[in-house]
């Protein structure tokens, strides 16, 4: 991968860039951002630019013998650590080493680099199982890099969501992290600072990858994926910065989620059971990728609900055409019931994703919105 194609973020490309020609490259970096931000896309294209035989002003060549390696996650100087858990193919003592696992990681790099650990728990079909970096990991760690880069210019150790690593994986780790050997770097990828332990993040360097703006993420979907206008704007809006989420919806995205939205409100408000049953059973029929939309979609209108009642119209970011429901509804919740909702629909999104019914799980929703509203 390239900085070329990363959408957007110019003057952070040009900040890594300078970096590297400037010769000023710290031994450990931080790329920190959240869930569906460029953070592990804009690490991999700066692992490229430090191996890439013939070095642009701005970029990666792409085409040299490292960058074609590189593009497909197989440079023998590039390695790779990330959260892990047993499955059918890999278990016992092996399932706690990333190599182990090098043939599915590539597949799901080159898929989609910017997909989030919830869909690397999907797509190793461990659901009900805890990720981790462990200690072993650790071990393996060191022992890749005590050996000099065979081609590169430098040895790259990325390591992927370093808020997995064990207690005692972490402490193993600090030593390497802080004296390196020559030529090494640690470009470590989080999506939690607060979970990192204190002692890793003094011996690293910050860069911070900002979320895309609304319009960005709209301006992205229209260019890259020929998404339609309005549904490209409906989608930056539902997905609050994040574009994979964005990019995901894209497939389910349907015309009808505010007016079925607002249908739901009035049934929740108005403890219309029947059609509560009912919507349940709807829901149930979902693609798993259209309930969490559902969800998603009904906390950023809670949000704007709120900037409503706070009459703080510049941060509002509904649609015009969806104003007027808004407004209206602002006036049947408060700061902490809101809170208390957006809570509920938290948790209904964590119990979806480890495969509890849909039906009872909308159902719960609904029950309890209504009960909140009604307060």
């Amino acid at each position: 991968m390239t900085f070329a194609e990363i959408p957007g973020l110019h003057s952070l490309k040009k900040q890594l860039v300078k970096g590297v020609k400037d010769n000023h490259i710290a031994h450990a970096q931080l790329f920190l951002g959240n869930a569906g931000t460029a953070n592990l896309p804009m690490a991999i294209a700066y692992a490229t630019y430090l191996n890439c035989e013939n070095r642009g002003e701005e970029d990666a060549c792409g085409v040299c013998p490292a960058c074609q390696k590189n593009a497909k996650f197989i440079h023998p100087d590039f390695h790779f650590s990330f959260p892990t858990a047993a499955t059918e193919q890999v278990k016992g003592p092996d399932s706690k080493i990333s190599q182990n696992f090098l043939k599915p990681w590539r597949g799901f790099m080159l898929k989609d680099p910017f997909a989030s650990v919830t869909d690397w728990v999907a797509y190793l079909g461990v659901d009900n199982k805890q990720l981790n970096i462990s200690r072993e990991e650790s071990r393996q760690i060191i022992k890749s890099l005590s050996l000099k880069a065979f081609e590169g210019r430098y040895k790259v150790m990325l390591i992927w969501l370093p808020e997995f690593l064990h207690p005692s994986a972490a402490n193993a780790l600090l030593k390497i992290i802080e004296e390196p050997a020559d030529k090494t770097v640690f470009l470590l990828v989080s999506n939690n600072q607060g979970k990192l332990l204190g002692t890793i993040t003094s011996r690293t360097q910050s860069v911070h990858i900002p979320a895309y703006s609304d319009e960005e993420i709209k301006q992205i979907l229209i260019e890259r994926y020929q998404i339609e206008e309005r549904i490209a704007k409906q989608l930056a809006h539902t997905s609050q910065g994040d574009l994979h989420k964005a990019v995901a919806l894209s497939d389910d995205v349907s015309d009808d989620t505010q007016p079925e939205f607002e249908q739901w409100m009035r049934e929740c408000y108005t403890k219309d059971y029947t059609g509560l049953v009912k919507r349940s059973d709807a829901f149930h029929k979902f693609s798993k990728v259209n309930q969490q939309q559902w969800l998603i979609h009904a906390e950023s209108i809670y949000r704007e609900a709120m900037m409503a009642k706070m009459q703080a119209n510049e941060l509002m970011r509904i649609p015009a055409e969806h104003k007027a429901f808004v407004e209206k509804f602002s006036k049947t919740i408060s700061l902490d019931k809101v809170a208390q909702m957006t809570d509920i629909l938290n948790k209904a999104s964590y119990y979806l994703e480890r495969n509890a019914s849909p039906k009872m799980t909308f159902l719960n929703v609904s029950l309890q919105l209504s009960g909140i509203l009604r307060s």
